[in-house]
């Protein structure tokens, strides 16, 4: 059976579902259900429906566990946004009733960021978090004795518990650090990172970097806040709407943009490479290298992106053109503007 074929008949299945739940026939409505889900796994709004069934037949874990289910395929989806918080809801509030204080306050969190008013969600927070599982705090290991003189190890990043999510507009990091006091932690944002540094009761300090993100991100309008149990770290997309599929950038994706960086563009020239044929081409004027200092400096601090703005504006105007817009550049062909009182000529070879 096609794939469409078989969510053709989850969605007759699950209709004939939704009208014996409306009948109170709700042993029969879980079994329909439940042949919807083995025709479509993939739509949380049956995992969603069966929950609530379940929940009406005193199935209290099968019900939590079908609302995680409907919150973790409805997750990232823009679209799916009320079935989300609907499901995230249902669980943190069922999980707490089973006394999974972690797990649900682990949702509950959640749905708080989708509607921070939502009264019952305040106080079901209020309820749980005291009663999750203390988060240890990261101690540093023993550096092992050696005779030996060795080369420095590139230190590892100390282990913390952190989870993350996101909506449309903030990209949402919590790092469970428990009785933090307000003015004992310094967040700092950049472009492509962050870097959280948490002065512990002890006296000693824990310095966490995520870095590089997975996008850019606005640190002007980036912000966090101390609680008792995390730090709520809210980042501000640079791109609204745009997805994260991941908090950080895979090895794979930064080893890429390195080759990206440094690689010609179509036409085989790079910018480090002009910058290098130009100066031995000609020794430039005292009022020119500071112009072409500063080309090279942007160049040199400039993220993939602006590089590649710069690469592609240059090459395709025939060097009269030079922009670190990639969002403008990306858009088309950059033409060819040659100075005033002169035109360019096409080259025949």
């Amino acid at each position: 059976m096609s794939k469409s074929s078989n969510k053709n008949t989850a969605n007759i299945l699950s209709q004939q579902a939704n009208e014996a739940y409306y009948d109170d026939e709700f042993e029969q409505a879980e079994s329909l259900y439940t042949q919807a889900i083995a025709a479509d796994s993939t739509t949380g709004e049956y995992y969603l429906k069966r929950a609530q069934v379940r929940h009406k037949l005193g199935n209290l874990d099968s019900a939590a566990s079908d609302a995680r289910k409907a919150a973790d395929l409805s997750a990232n989806k823009s679209d799916l946004l009320r079935q989300y918080f609907k499901a995230l809801f249902l669980h943190g509030k069922w999980a707490a009733e089973l006394k999974n204080y972690d797990d649900a306050a682990e949702s509950l969190r959640k749905a708080a960021v989708i509607n921070p008013s939502h009264e019952e969600i305040k106080s079901l927070l209020e309820t749980v978090e005291p009663l999750t599982t203390p988060v240890p705090e990261p101690v540093a290991e023993a550096e092992p004795e050696t005779s030996a003189v060795s080369e420095p190890a590139v230190p590892a990043r100390p282990k913390v518990r952190h989870e993350w999510y996101q909506n449309d507009d903030y990209v949402i990091l919590e790092v469970f650090i428990k009785r933090v006091q307000k003015d004992a932690a310094t967040i700092e944002f950049s472009d492509k990172s962050v870097s959280l540094s948490v002065k512990m009761a002890t006296g000693a300090e824990n310095n966490y970097e995520f870095d590089p993100l997975m996008h850019s991100i606005i640190p002007a309008e980036s912000t966090f806040e101390i609680l008792s149990t995390k730090i709520e770290i809210r980042m501000k997309k640079s791109s609204s709407g745009q997805r994260w599929d991941h908090l950080e950038e895979t090895e794979a994706q930064q080893k890429s943009n390195q080759k990206l960086a440094l690689s010609n563009s179509r036409k085989g020239i790079s910018w480090d490479a002009i910058a290098a044929d130009a100066e031995k081409e000609t020794k430039l004027k005292p009022s020119e290298q500071g112009i072409n200092e500063l080309f090279q400096n942007i160049y040199k601090d400039a993220d993939p992106e602006t590089r590649r703005a710069m690469l592609k504006s240059y090459t395709e105007s025939n060097g009269t053109a030079l922009s670190t817009d990639w969002k403008s550049v990306s858009k088309g062909k950059v033409e060819t503007v040659p100075p005033n009182d002169t035109y360019a000529k096409p080259y025949n070879s």
